[in-house]
């Protein structure tokens, strides 16, 4: 009896490995984008690897290609398409502090833009914003700033003072599923919080699916813009796995304005 129960063990232990590593091993291959009253429009997103680590990305509109050191990603490289020919238009230096993201750098034709990460105490990240010289060596800080607020390893809120006197406040919502996000096995991602999209693709880093969306703008006494509501809902369908391998995405009015599709 102790025999079988030290065989049981073992090959319970062995199956767990086997079942984690499986688990790891799935990466999203191509993503389909697909419009259902323009299909003219619709293309494929490509997603090239070395083990985990996301090596490029690439469809009809550019393609991005990133580095790393260790396990983190400290390099993506945005070059766009036009006419067939590619085009570098945007550079972004990614440093960590203690595991955690801690500034993002944009270089974009001659304007260089920093972004800053600082962590709270409750839990939020205030996101400050610099612009800089094209030396680098004088920053200018803007005056807005945004709280993101993460919870169980997705982005649940972003609120952003909107600058040049505006008076707006921005709030942006995110409600999830509790299903596995099609990045989710990839190296380094999870740390780039609201820097990583693909086209218009956003919260890509996060644990779980994105199921609802919307924003909510509180206007001061000096404000006087008209905002439409701004919203989308999203429904999946899932593998055995728990990953999604078809999305849709509704509009406020009900309207699916895209609908996704996933290989891997």
């Amino acid at each position: 009896m102790c025999c079988l129960s030290v065989i049981f063990l073992v090959f319970n232990s062995c199956s767990n490995e086997e079942y984690y590593d499986s688990e790891n091993t799935i990466l999203l291959k191509t993503l389909k984008t697909i419009y259902l009253t323009s299909p003219s429009e619709n293309y494929d997103t490509n997603f090239i690897y070395d083990g985990n680590k996301i090596l490029s990305i690439t469809n009809k509109n550019g393609k991005r290609d990133y580095e790393y050191n260790g396990n983190y990603i400290v390099r993506e490289t945005v070059y766009s398409f036009y006419k067939g020919q590619e085009t570098k238009s945007i550079e972004t230096l990614f440093t960590y502090e203690d595991d955690k993201l801690k500034t993002a750098t944009k270089f974009t034709n001659n304007q260089i833009t920093k972004y800053t990460y600082n962590y709270n105490n409750d839990g939020s990240i205030t996101k400050e914003t610099y612009d800089l010289g094209i030396d680098a060596k004088e920053e200018t800080k803007r005056i807005g700033k945004e709280v993101i607020t993460i919870i169980d390893g997705n982005i649940v809120k972003s609120e952003c003072n909107w600058e040049d006197g505006y008076d707006i406040i921005s709030i942006a919502n995110y409600e999830y599923d509790t299903n596995k996000n099609a990045f989710k096995n990839i190296t380094g991602l999870s740390l780039l919080l609201d820097q990583f999209c693909v086209d218009y693709e956003t919260s890509l880093s996060s644990n779980n699916n994105m199921s609802l969306y919307y924003v909510k703008n509180i206007q001061g006494p000096s404000s006087n813009k008209i905002f439409e509501p701004h919203w989308f809902k999203m429904e999946y369908e899932y593998n055995k796995k728990g990953y999604p391998i078809k999305k849709m995405t509704y509009d406020y009015t009900g309207e699916i304005k895209e609908v996704n599709e996933y290989v891997y």
